[in-house]
């Protein structure tokens, strides 16, 4: 009965992020070229294509059975993974870029974020939506000095190290590195350190208060279950002349 609960919960903060990220595509549209970093099969990423007016549909996905898929989809996707190699665009000529459930699963942040601010335009906007490490389920395990529930499933071949009360506690995973969570962050984490590619704060949205009903992460922001945060490429300096 607790399992069910807490997948329940889980789920329906879930569903509440993807919502909002969709909410952000709105208001912040429209945007006509997009790039969806960890675009898996383009099935969450057709609705905020969508919604956000884009005439140019771009992907990153490192996983060759997936790409397929995201091509049928209508997307132009680059098989590269996204915190290690170069990608394929050019200097300033993407107006958006979304990755959504992904910067959780990345080693370096610094070249995603470096990448990201390289081909964005000046004034484009990056939505990154991820797990809250402050959310009040890990800081409930970090007490017992137990893995936060967000980081169990750290292995690629055992799910629910570290934390007794883990969803998925001696399952085996036959997903590949690729499913597995490097590491989570906070808010404020996320926004400095985007701060240093010149990405500054332009909003956060939240979704998911465990164990209460997910709208509520949506008004006690700080630890929420989930974080999107919203930031834009500074504009270039004018000219003096």
């Amino acid at each position: 009965m607790l399992k069910s609960y807490l997948h329940s919960i889980y789920a329906n903060a879930l569903i509440l992020n993807d919502d909002l990220v969709i909410q952000a595509a709105r208001d912040f549209g429209p945007r006509k070229v997009v790039l969806d970093v960890g675009c898996w099969d383009g099935e969450k990423s057709t609705p905020f294509f969508d919604a956000i007016g884009a005439t140019e549909r771009l992907g990153i996905e490192p996983v060759e059975s997936a790409v397929k898929d995201a091509e049928k989809a209508g997307i132009k996707v680059s098989g590269i993974a996204a915190d290690r190699d170069v990608w394929p665009w050019k200097d300033n000529s993407i107006d958006c870029i979304v990755s959504n459930q992904v910067v959780e699963h990345l080693s370096n942040l610094d070249h995603y974020f470096s990448e990201a601010a390289r081909v964005l335009k000046p004034g484009g906007i990056l939505i990154s939506s991820t797990n809250n490490l402050a959310s009040w389920h890990n800081i409930f395990s970090l007490l017992f000095a137990w893995a936060p529930f967000d980081l169990t499933n750290s292995s690629r071949v055992q799910g629910g190290i570290g934390n007794p009360l883990a969803l998925h506690k001696g399952e085996q995973d036959d997903r590949g590195e690729s499913w597995t969570h490097k590491c989570i962050y906070t808010a404020r984490w996320l926004f400095e350190w985007q701060q240093v590619y010149k990405l500054k704060r332009v909003k956060l949205y939240t979704a998911g208060y465990h164990p209460f009903p997910a709208k509520v992460g949506q008004y006690l922001q700080r630890h929420a279950a989930f974080i999107i945060t919203v930031t834009e490429k500074e504009s270039l300096p004018k000219s003096s002349k």
